[in-house]
């Protein structure tokens, strides 16, 4: 009997079925290792830890996010092509270097028109997704396209906070609940937001495994009130500059709107987690289930935050979901699309499969106990007797640890798909 695998390759050169989006995830492992770099070096560097947070946020994350997005909600809703996605994250990375450097080193006009150009990417990207909703065939996954639409529109409220923030355009009452504000429309609402409505169809898939029984009827409406909830944590913290009860009474809306996505986030993840009980071994799937469980102790420790107001309780948050959640499920994510993104073929795409899941153990227990020591890190205040410092120095080496031989295999593979090209 023919081997099918044969007979396809015979047919003539394959095409990879992700290799439209390689330049961007190539695009988006440069933007997480600058991100690395300036976090363990620190300091010396120029902008700190708050240019390691929008290298990985606006450079990596929303790469990620937009190109993904558009491929998945053209995938759902059977659009052909990818338009003009390339316009959109030249314009997104354009507008990453600018609020880079004018994070960096100024001079701040810099960050007023990066911002911009980041924002008028973004809502470009609403504009396309709105019409592939409108113009698809079926109706199974709009809801996942519309989370992804409303994904857009906080990560333009928060751009246009970030913005007035870096401008020093809002005075000392405003600033500290707009500071709040971005950091809660531009993480939960751009990251987390794209990353729940994604898991509904897309965790089961990097686990090989089935979407569980009634996990999309229980998604739906979840996937429904997230994002209202969050536009209303969004406007609760933002309002917390009013005088007197009313700041109070702000601050109890954004608790309680936060409550609510906490919920819906819960509703979605715990279905994912099932799965992966189920699921067929591989760092990916691992990785995937880990950052589900960090998701849902951050979403829950967020109402915490809002309501204790203390900047370290919410530093120590910040790191847990930027690591936790976002950069693992990013590692996670890039490493599973890599095989689809180079392999054009099905013999290829397993054997760089094979070499992207090497070391599975090794990578995963990095990435989270080296989170958790970084977490642990930045909860210890200074002057307490246990000092904060080897936590950091080891939470940093498990990372690019992890990341290091990621990168090596990532490395490895590409070297093969280049030498069975010119074969």
């Amino acid at each position: 009997m023919a081997d099918p695998q044969a007979t396809a390759e015979r047919r003539g050169p394959a095409r990879a079925p992700f290799a439209s989006l390689a330049p961007w995830l190539l695009l988006a492992i440069a933007w997480g290792v600058a991100a690395l770099v300036w976090a363990t070096v620190g300091a010396p560097l120029p902008g700190g830890r708050w240019t390691a947070v929008h290298l990985l946020t606006l450079g990596t994350v929303s790469t990620l996010i937009v190109a993904m997005t558009d491929h998945f909600a053209r995938t759902l809703t059977r659009a052909p092509g990818h338009g003009a996605r390339g316009w959109r994250l030249g314009v997104l990375t354009a507008g990453t270097v600018l609020v880079v450097v004018g994070l960096a080193q100024g001079p701040l006009w810099l960050l007023g028109v990066g911002a911009t150009l980041a924002v008028v990417a973004v809502a470009w990207s609403q504009v396309v997704l709105a019409r592939l909703r409108r113009q698809a065939l079926g109706d199974r996954f709009a809801g996942v396209v519309r989370a992804y639409e409303r994904a857009c529109l906080l990560f333009v409220v928060g751009g246009i906070l970030g913005a007035l923030l870096g401008l020093g355009l809002l005075p000392g009452a405003w600033a500290s609940g707009a500071r709040l504000a971005h950091l809660a429309a531009t993480t939960l609402g751009w990251g987390l937001l794209t990353v729940l409505a994604t898991l509904v169809f897309f965790g089961p898939t990097v686990m090989r495994t089935q979407i569980e029984p009634g996990a999309e009827g229980l998604a739906a409406p979840a996937l429904r009130w997230a994002p209202l909830a969050l536009l209303a944590a969004v406007a609760g913290l933002a309002l917390t500059g009013l005088p007197g009860a009313w700041s109070a009474a702000a601050t109890g809306l954004a608790a309680l709107a936060l409550a609510g996505f906490a919920v819906a986030a819960t509703v979605i993840c715990l279905p994912v987690l099932s799965a992966s009980r189920r699921a067929v071994p591989s760092p990916q799937a691992s990785m995937l289930a880990a950052s589900c469980r960090w998701l849902i102790v951050v979403v829950w420790a967020a109402v915490i935050v809002v309501l204790v107001d203390d900047p370290a309780v919410t530093e120590v948050l910040g790191v847990a979901l930027l690591l936790g959640v976002l950069a693992q499920v990013i590692v996670g994510s890039v490493s599973y699309l890599l095989p689809m993104a180079l392999g054009a073929g099905p013999r290829p795409r397993a054997r760089i499969r094979e070499r992207l899941e090497r070391l599975p153990r090794t990578r995963v227990w990095a990435l989270n106990l080296g989170t958790g020591a970084l977490v642990a890190a930045v909860a210890i205040p200074a002057g307490n007797p246990v000092p904060a410092a080897p936590f950091a120095l080891v939470g940093w080496a498990l990372w690019a640890l992890a990341l290091g031989a990621t990168l090596a295999l990532v490395g490895h593979a590409w070297g093969t798909r280049h030498r069975e090209a010119v074969a």
